[in-house]
């Protein structure tokens, strides 16, 4: 039988410039697959900032059901306004307020500290605030009764599923998802 030779036979190889080129090749791949990734999620959604609002609200939402889930009920609070999150500008009183932070009609984060602490116990608390439109910022929440009412404010209209409870006849509009209690 005969023994297998070694033989030692070139290697194909590629030129640098074919190399240099499968690379450039390649980075263009990956930045159309990016720009098309971007593309597809809608650059301008989350750049408007009514539908940032209208997010923020709806996840607001989803933390208030997961602790009525949990819980049976929603956070128990008296009626009135709260903050929703932090990080509000300093407005009436000194202090870092939602709603109509500059007038006297506004609501504290310091106030709404029990019920983060609260919907905290449940899932972590959506991040930010609003962008203010006529001097009014949100999210906040009101409890009135029967209904826990979640609001912020918008430029020229609602994004859906938010509606409109109150405009001022120009810019500002007063959107809402409500829940009840």
């Amino acid at each position: 039988m005969s023994e297998p030779r070694a033989t030692s036979e070139p290697r194909a190889r590629l030129h640098p410039a074919a190399i240099a080129a499968l690379a450039a090749l390649a980075v263009i791949i990956v930045a159309a697959v990016g720009f098309l990734v971007w593309f597809l999620n809608g650059p301008n959604a989350a750049a408007d900032p009514n539908t940032a609002a209208t997010q923020k609200l709806t996840q607001w939402q989803e933390l208030f059901e997961r602790y009525r889930a949990e819980h049976g009920q929603l956070p128990d609070l008296p009626d009135g306004g709260y903050c929703l999150g932090t990080g509000f500008p300093t407005g009436s009183g000194g202090t870092a307020n939602c709603r109509d932070y500059d007038a006297s009609s506004y609501y504290t984060e310091t106030g709404s500290v029990p019920l983060m602490e609260a919907l905290a116990s449940v899932g972590t608390l959506p991040a930010g605030v609003s962008a203010p439109v006529g001097g009014t910022i949100g999210p906040y929440v009101e409890y009135r009764g029967a209904e826990v009412t979640l609001l912020t404010a918008e430029d020229g209209g609602c994004v859906a599923p938010a509606t409109d409870v109150w405009n001022d006849g120009a810019a500002l509009f007063v959107c809402a998802i409500t829940l009840t209690r």
